[in-house]
């Protein structure tokens, strides 16, 4: 159960804050919105069982995520402190090194390589890895999460080349001056980027065999191998899987049609078409941004600009923010209000302490005003409790008779 709430709860992760980088302008947001999108591939490949594909799509994503921020600082820093890439353009001929670094990040991050092959981007082997080991896993769930990392993937593509189409492509939309006169990026900023671009280009090449390896040889012990008749998961069976080499399911799996093209490397026979859809994913994405981004104006009115059908929906984070301050942030206000008012104001202070301190002072007013400072008021009183001494005595001494 608690594996299976993983997976759900990753692909979900990877698919909704995929959404939500769509429509930022902010290019640091979009870049965040990015990271956690990845965590959720992370989860999804812990989830289902394969740690080290997990840690191989952490090891990765720290290259090119990191070069995408120290690339939007030197961004940042070229357009005077200016983070909307709404105010961007032509860019990639002002600061060409910094283009040609977010360009590596950007292959890098949106799975750019060639299937079946050992040729490819860091993201191309480490995200791909994940979205096969989702299909292996099987069952419901494991569809329900490839087809959500499959989504995710085509919006990461799209949020991805529309930052880049935004910021280095078309005609400058920055103020005069910011235009005429850009900030030089010192080398203290552009120097780190060199071997975080080697890493994105090289790592997932390099390192593949290591994390993922085959016949269960990855150094982490994970592997993509699963029982055949535990095929479809954890859903329908209680042991999901198991790592080891025999127990990979075979063609005669009822997931694989006879006759279906197939690609046995080391973990099992899975058909080529799922190694295929994460690159198409990454074309369809890049292919809508273009089209998005590319033609005319790129800010004016559309699907995903303000006005757009879905922009509203997608730019408040679908309303979570505010369906949780509706069912609870204001519901606990209102108790912490009246708890504030009436329990401790009108309840605690008024009976206790403050109760207490204001029937004091009102008996001290009361009492004070017996101390008049006249000494026939004094007088006065002295006869007063005279007579009434001398009554208590005469009444006791008639009773004794």
């Amino acid at each position: 159960f608690a594996t299976n709430f993983i997976v759900i709860i990753g692909a979900c992760t990877a698919f909704f804050a995929a959404t939500l980088g769509l429509v930022q302008n902010d290019i640091k947001r979009v870049i965040a919105y990015s990271t956690c999108s990845q965590l959720g591939y992370m989860f999804v490949a812990a989830g289902v069982g394969v740690y080290s594909v997990a840690m191989f799509h952490l090891f990765t994503h720290a290259f090119f995520k990191a070069m995408l921020f120290l690339g939007a600082g030197s961004v940042i820093h070229a357009m005077h402190h200016e983070q909307d890439m709404r105010n961007y353009g032509g860019l990639r001929k002002k600061i060409p090194y910094t283009f040609w670094a977010m360009m590596i990040g950007t292959f890098a991050i949106t799975g750019v390589g060639i299937p079946t092959t050992y040729f490819g981007f860091a993201g191309f082997f480490s995200k791909d890895a994940v979205v096969e080991s989702a299909f292996a896993f099987g069952g419901d769930l494991g569809t329900f999460a490839f087809w959500a990392l499959i989504l995710a993937a085509v919006f990461t593509s799209f949020y991805s080349w529309r930052l880049i189409f935004l910021t280095f492509w078309g005609k400058s939309r920055a103020p005069e001056e910011v235009r005429k006169h850009p900030h030089a990026v010192p080398d203290a900023m552009m120097i780190p980027l060199v071997p975080l671009a080697i890493g994105a280009l090289v790592a997932g090449m390099a390192f593949y065999g290591d994390f993922v390896g085959k016949k269960n040889e990855s150094f982490w012990n994970g592997a993509l191998y699963f029982k055949a008749e535990t095929h479809h998961g954890a859903d329908d069976h209680g042991d999901a899987y198991a790592a080891t080499p025999d127990a990979a399911p075979t063609a005669e799996d009822a997931s694989y049609a006879e006759g279906e093209a197939v690609k046995d490397d080391g973990h099992g026979k899975t058909p080529l078409w799922v190694y295929w859809a994460p690159f198409i994913a990454m074309l369809t994405g890049l292919t809508l941004s273009a089209v998005h981004y590319m033609r005319g104006d790129p800010l004016k009115p559309g699907l995903l600009r303000p006005g757009g059908m879905i922009y509203g929906f997608l730019k408040n984070a679908w309303y979570f923010d505010k369906l949780y301050d509706f069912i609870i942030v204001k519901p606990a206000l209102l108790f912490g209000r009246f708890l504030w008012k009436t329990g401790d104001g009108q309840t605690i202070d008024g009976v206790g302490p403050d109760g207490v301190a204001a029937s004091v002072a009102a008996s001290a007013r009361r009492i004070v005003k017996l101390q008049s400072g006249y000494l026939y008021h004094y007088a006065f009183a002295m006869l007063i409790g005279i007579a009434i001494f001398v009554t208590f005595i005469l009444l006791r001494a008639g009773g004794g008779q």
